[in-house]
């Protein structure tokens, strides 16, 4: 759906690659700011490369496993992603090549890069959801509202609930605190707001999508269930970091 490698270039990926660059810039601005040397700088955007590539393509296999449950022998891959799938592809390409690479080299930066992270990744998925409504994808339900917009993509005329524009507005919103936060060293536990924040958002926007999101649990969509299990792993996330992370560091 995203890809148009020839021909007019695709809205989604103008804008996904704006959100990335954007993260990429405010990663080395940060990095500078904590006294980083220019090669521990290098490095350590050498991993976030390596988690980005990792982040789509796990966005494209999750939506295309998503598609084969729901659709089963009427299945067809897609070049469209999910957004948890990216999520845990590129944490895990990130990991993977930080444990690989960055520590053996120079030491543990683990405590800034979880501090700034999810700053980073809202701010490059707030700038997704943007594409989204260039796009026409994501939208939402059908609304008498004022707020309603109609899409020209889908050529019924209706207005739908322009859930891509509220969720990048929630998004910015978000960043700009986990910035503000991380910038100013003011708290390290911006991975729980984070989780917590999006988890909770984006549960409720579900029940405003228009698109088919396929149904896994009790009518709930696939982004859904993982909301509710990301909420239930924040308690382990905090205590887990707070103990062997932020306070081990702290004491050093």
């Amino acid at each position: 759906m995203y890809p148009e490698f020839f021909g007019v270039i695709d809205s989604y990926l103008v804008l996904l690659i704006l959100g990335v660059a954007a993260a990429f810039v405010t990663l080395f601005f940060f990095l500078r700011k904590n006294k980083y040397g220019r090669n521990e700088i290098i490095d350590i955007l050498l991993c976030a490369v390596v988690g980005v590539a990792s982040g789509i393509i796990f966005a494209i296999l999750f939506q295309n496993i998503y598609d084969l449950i729901n659709y089963g022998s009427n299945y067809k891959w897609t070049w469209a992603m999910t957004f948890y799938g990216g999520v845990f592809g590129g944490a895990g390409g990130f990991v993977l090549m930080y444990n690989l690479f960055y520590k053996r080299h120079h030491e543990s930066a683990i405590k800034d890069i979880l501090v700034v992270a999810p700053g980073l990744i809202s701010l490059a998925h707030a700038f997704g959801r943007v594409g989204c409504f260039l796009d026409g994808c994501c939208y939402g339900k059908p609304t008498t509202s004022w707020i309603g917009i109609i899409f020209p993509v889908l050529e019924d005329g209706i207005k739908r609930v322009p859930t891509q524009i509220i969720e990048a507005i929630f998004l910015f919103m978000l960043s700009s605190v986990l910035l503000v936060l991380a910038f100013k060293n003011l708290f390290n536990q911006t991975f729980s707001i984070y989780i917590g924040a999006y988890a909770i958002f984006r549960f409720v926007i579900e029940f405003y999508r228009g698109d088919y999101r396929g149904k896994i649990i009790l009518g709930m969509s696939p982004s859904q269930i993982w909301c509710i299990l990301l909420i239930l792993v924040i308690p382990v996330y905090w205590v887990f970091t707070n103990k062997y992370t932020f306070r081990r560091k702290e004491n050093d």
